[in-house]
Order: structure tokens, then C-alpha cells, then sequence
């Protein structure tokens, strides 16, 4: 965010741009824990949600980390994790098959990051932007580009995607992820081997 680290000023931005990911991605992260704790059934302590949690906040602030103060950096943050939860709902409603959430936390929370820019930075503050929320017009320029960036990666993915479906290459046979990939098409075929009884002797002795 910096390219450098020289003097006073570009010491003092990387410092503030450290700061502002590490409270985007901590609000990130306990925003979808305590929802799926406290708000959302079956209201369970869910690591992999706080891990999908902290990533949603890191995307989400990756484009403003050096534009905007640390409070902002924590709202950008909290609603990074709210749209990342609602976002990984949404999928499963639409029996959209994405196992590690991929395109609620780099997708959804992506186009949030480029968007939120459009509200935050205080030309007076030396921070660059013009954001809505200091009397600014960033957000229709914010806009227009999480529109581009999406046509842009629309028209690729499908240049390259329709093919690969056309030739039955876009997915495993059905056999093969009954029994898993592992067995077909990695080597070796298991991370690791469990001994026979392995937990036989657990509380022996």
C-alpha cells in the first residue's frame, strides 16, 4: 500500500495501513462468530465462520487500508462480516454449491471494499478520496468501477468457462467425488494413515 517505507510520512502510513487491516479483519471475523453464536440457528460457535470472518474484513479493507481512519476501517470491517454471513446464506438458499465461500468473502465482500471507498477519505486529512460521508461525489466513481471490474471478470470467467463445460471438463464425474478425488487424482492418496485402533489406548493405563 506504501511501495515504500523512507521517511516520516510513508513510516507513518504503512503503521496506519497495519492498523486499519488488523481491525477490519478482527471485526470481520467477531461479527460472524457472534451471529452464528448469538443470532442465527443452530446458534453454534463456528471457527470456520470466524476464519471465513476474518478473511471477509481483509477483502473488504484491502482498497482503503491506506484512505481511511480506524474507526473507519472497523465500520468497513463489521459490515464486511455482515455481508459475507448474509452473502454465504443467500448461496446456500440458491443451492449454489461453493464449499469455502469463495464468492461471499472475495466476491460480495470485494465489490463492498471498492463501494465503501465511495463513503470514506477526507481530502483534509491528507488521505486522499472524497467520500459521500464528508460531503464528497467518490461514491458514483466507486461505483462505476466495482461495475467495470465486474464486467471485466463476467466476460473472462465465461470465455473460459463455457469451453470447459461445452467439453465436460468444469466438473469431477460423479463417481469420482462419490469416492473422492483423493483416490483419483492425487498422489499420494491420503494426507496421512491412522494405525488400526488408533483410539483404543485413549484413557488406557
Amino acid at each position: 500500500s506504501t511501495g515504500s517505507m523512507h521517511d516520516e510520512v510513508t513510516a507513518h502510513l504503512a503503521g496506519m495501513v497495519a492498523v486499519n487491516t488488523t481491525i477490519a479483519a478482527c471485526c470481520g471475523g467477531i461479527t460472524v462468530f457472534l451471529l452464528r453464536w448469538l443470532v442465527l440457528e443452530p446458534r453454534l460457535m463456528d471457527v470456520g465462520g470466524f476464519c471465513n470472518g476474518i478473511l471477509a474484513g481483509l477483502v473488504s479493507i484491502t482498497g482503503g487500508c491506506a484512505s481511511v481512519k480506524p474507526w473507519e476501517a472497523l465500520f468497513i470491517g463489521l459490515w464486511g462480516g455482515i455481508f459475507y454471513q448474509f452473502g454465504s446464506m443467500l448461496l446456500k438458499f440458491a443451492k449454489i454449491d461453493d464449499v469455502v465461500d469463495a464468492i461471499p468473502v472475495h466476491g460480495i465482500c470485494g465489490f463492498w471494499g471498492v463501494i465503501a471507498m465511495g463513503f470514506f477519505g477526507k481530502p483534509l486529512d491528507g488521505l486522499g478520496g472524497d467520500g459521500a460521508f464528508y460531503g464528497g461525489h467518490q461514491i458514483g466513481v466507486q461505483a462505476f468501477g466495482a461495475m467495470i471490474i465486474f464486467a471485466w471478470v463476467a466476460f473472462w470467467s465465461m470465455l473460459i468457462l463455457i469451453p470447459l463445460r461445452f467439453f465436460g471438463l468444469l466438473r469431477l464425474a460423479d463417481a469420482i467425488q462419490d469416492t473422492g478425488a483423493d483416490a483419483h487424482e492425487h498422489s499420494p492418496s491420503k494426507a496421512y494413515t491412522a494405525p488400526t485402533g488408533a483410539n483404543s489406548g485413549v484413557g488406557s493405563g
